[in-house]
């Protein structure tokens, strides 16, 4: 009876490591489950757009950074590239350039060239290894005595491109006595560009302290202004550095346009703007100190930014609130400078 029992409980045993041997229990070998990854494909890289430039959104009058000069860039496209003492320059992508220099001094004068002459101006062209007739020709060559200035202008047609860089035209105009000269010098790539870049370059304006201020258009001479003005756009300031497209303050701080007897003391009423660009809020804006309400003309600079007579730049966080460069606020009415040079009653 008592082997019968072993038997029995040996049985079970059996039984039972059969049974968990099938169910994977005891089993010495591990399964390994495979699981297959689809790799996530890397991005593209996708180019930055090219910002498109509509080059009629906006006239920009340029004033360099020591207030010595100004100049109406023909359009939205031009920017500055440099801003030195006796050196300015503009480029356009697809119009061309314009280069600004100045000279004064017995030292530069004794090493300028000025065109007094078109046979000068062709030897100034031939000077560069240019053949006259070939490679390049003297057009509309002026010399005219402003205020005892001397005026040279003409426009070099060029023949021969590959030796111009592909420059089709280039606009010249020197202002020059003894003691001093500029030239403004709009080289062209394109024939639409021309009139553009001739428009320019005669809105040249002397602001400074210069000799030959009384020449330059926009300057107080009475001949057709930077901006249009009949009547000229001089500073009546003491230092002699007002803008031609921004009010000048007098001593007093008020903007200097008129006495108190309603005379007017060295600027004009308008500031030296065309009636499109005093309506124009694109080319000309005024804005009001939140603080007291004083206004203040602003215009476009050549890099797209606002700015003031002083060279202060201004933000417009939205269509009225205004901050300049130190976050002082103004507010935006949606007025032109035509407010602003309103005549006093």
């Amino acid at each position: 009876m008592k082997n019968k029992k072993v038997l029995v409980i040996l049985a079970m045993a059996i039984s039972m490591s059969c049974a968990f041997t099938a169910c994977g229990f005891g089993s010495k070998e591990e399964e390994q489950v495979v699981v297959d990854v689809t790799p996530t494909p890397e991005p593209t890289d996708v180019p930055e757009p090219t910002p498109t430039i509509a080059p009629d959104t906006q006239t920009s009058i340029y004033t360099s950074k020591d207030k010595t000069i100004s100049i109406k860039l023909p359009d939205a496209t031009w920017a500055n590239k440099t801003d030195e003492t006796d050196m300015i320059s503009f480029e356009s992508p697809e119009q061309g350039k314009i280069l600004i220099l100045h000279g004064a001094g017995e030292e530069d004068m004794s090493v300028a060239v000025i065109p007094s002459t078109e046979d000068m101006a062709v030897s100034l062209e031939q000077a560069s290894d240019l053949v006259q007739g070939t490679d390049f020709e003297i057009q509309n060559y002026t010399a005219t005595d402003v205020n005892g200035v001397h005026v040279y202008s003409y426009v070099t047609k060029m023949l021969n491109t590959e030796k111009s860089d592909g420059f089709v035209y280039v606009v010249n105009k020197v202002f020059a006595n003894d003691e001093e000269y500029y030239t403004i010098q709009g080289s062209v790539r394109t024939e639409d560009a021309l009139s553009k870049i001739k428009e320019s370059v005669d809105s040249f304006a002397i602001l400074g302290d210069s000799t030959l201020k009384s020449a330059a258009p926009g300057s107080g001479s009475g001949s057709t202004a930077a901006a249009g003005n009949t009547d000229g756009a001089a500073s009546g300031s003491t230092d002699g550095t007002a803008s031609a497209n921004t009010p000048a303050e007098s001593s007093d701080g008020t903007d200097g346009s008129q006495t108190s007897g309603g005379e007017t003391s060295g600027i004009t009423n308008s500031g030296g703007f065309t009636q499109e660009q005093l309506t124009d809020t694109n080319q000309t804006r005024t804005i009001y100190r939140n603080s007291d309400g004083h206004p203040l003309v602003i215009t476009p600079d050549g890099n797209g930014n606002w700015v003031d007579f002083d060279g202060n730049t201004y933000e417009f966080a939205n269509d009225e609130d205004v901050y300049d460069q130190d976050g002082v606020d103004y507010y935006y009415h949606g007025e032109g400078a035509d407010v602003y040079y309103m005549p006093v009653e």
